[in-house]
């Protein structure tokens, strides 16, 4: 209903690398206006960088080295979380994790491991990596594409897409939800030293923020083909930062985080053409814009500054496009903003 707060749960940075050490983490409410409140943290293992949502369920990427996966259930009215599996290794810096259609399984893009590992989430003491599957590349960046860093999953229907930011790759996967075996269902090439970093998939298209080159790529599914690529905003000085979460809104507007500039830029899709024109950014007043979501009536942004202990609120347009920060929680070292389904 219209008028009720979006819930989110936030992962943080338990290590101190990149903002203060966090203590686990935390939900938060943002209201119609923009104000907010923010729970107390949860303790939940180390380093909870990224939060997959299914129903009572919360599953949690474990970035560390070999890292790991944990499952939880959301309880006392989606206030509080109980261990619901044990940690389970994974293969190195899981920086995302993505729950199946069926339920029952998680996929970790594993960064440093250059890989996809398939978990089990039904039961206690089920988290353990069932199935691996691992992919070799590189790019002509020599310090960030000398090897495959797959840094996302997203599934379109059955089968899962993991942009691969070492090898200018989308990799196609399949799961057997049975089993929680992974199937090569080949891949999609971006341009080169792109770096595709998060995706999202908008009919049989997906747009692809590419976190070395500061672009947005159209693929097309079904071609199996990059069809272009876009400027973020070429008026930003690039700090070898790049851009980092994207996100599409019901007015066809892209939203990209923009590390360079720590602003939340927006990109006009024109659904026809298959084109992006940048129309907007908007300082979010922290540093290092990590991820981002919007609120479920899309009047707002809310922007994870990892750098800056701080979650932006900004507003938006009817369709999307940025217009000014309105409110900053306070926060350490925010990375994942896991938006709750009504």
């Amino acid at each position: 209903m219209r008028g009720e707060p979006t819930v989110f749960w936030v992962g943080a940075s338990t290590t101190g690398g990149l903002g203060s050490p966090a203590a686990g983490v935390r939900r938060l409410e943002v209201d119609a206006q923009g104000g907010w409140q923010l729970g107390e943290p949860i303790p939940v293992g180390g380093n909870p960088m990224f939060l997959a949502l299914r129903g009572d369920r919360l599953v949690i990427a474990h970035e560390l080295a070999p890292g790991g996966v944990s499952a939880w259930s959301v309880q006392a009215g989606g206030r509080s979380l109980a261990p619901l599996a044990e940690l389970g290794p994974a293969d190195g810096d899981p920086c995302h994790v993505a729950i199946s259609p069926g339920g029952a399984w998680a996929l970790a893009a594993n960064y440093s491991g250059g890989s996809v590992t398939s978990h089990p989430i039904g039961g206690p003491g089920a988290a353990g990596a069932v199935a691996r599957a691992a992919f070799t590349g590189s790019g002509p960046d020599a310090e960030r594409q000398e090897a495959a860093h797959l840094h996302q999953l997203v599934f379109d229907g059955t089968t899962a897409l993991g942009p691969d930011l070492g090898a200018d790759r989308i990799r196609l996967l399949s799961l057997d939800e049975a089993s929680g075996d992974l199937g090569d269902l080949g891949e999609i090439a971006v341009h080169a030293g792109a770096g595709p970093r998060h995706l999202v998939v908008t009919g049989r298209l997906a747009l692809v923020a590419n976190e070395l080159d500061r672009t947005v790529s159209v693929l097309d599914l079904d071609a199996r083909a990059e069809l272009g690529w876009y400027p973020v905003d070429g008026r930003v000085t690039p700090r070898a930062l790049g851009v980092s979460a994207i996100r599409l809104t019901r007015g066809d507007l892209v939203l990209v985080g923009d590390r360079d500039a720590d602003a939340l830029a927006g990109l006009r899709f024109d659904r026809a053409a298959r084109t992006l024109v940048h129309v907007a950014s908007v300082p979010t007043g922290g540093i290092h814009p990590r991820d981002l979501e919007l609120t479920h009536d899309e009047r707002f942004a809310l922007v994870a500054d990892q750098g800056s202990d701080s979650i932006a609120i900004v507003a938006l347009d009817a369709e999307g496009v940025p217009q000014e920060l309105v409110g900053t929680v306070p926060t350490p070292a925010p990375a994942c903003l896991a938006r709750v389904p009504r």
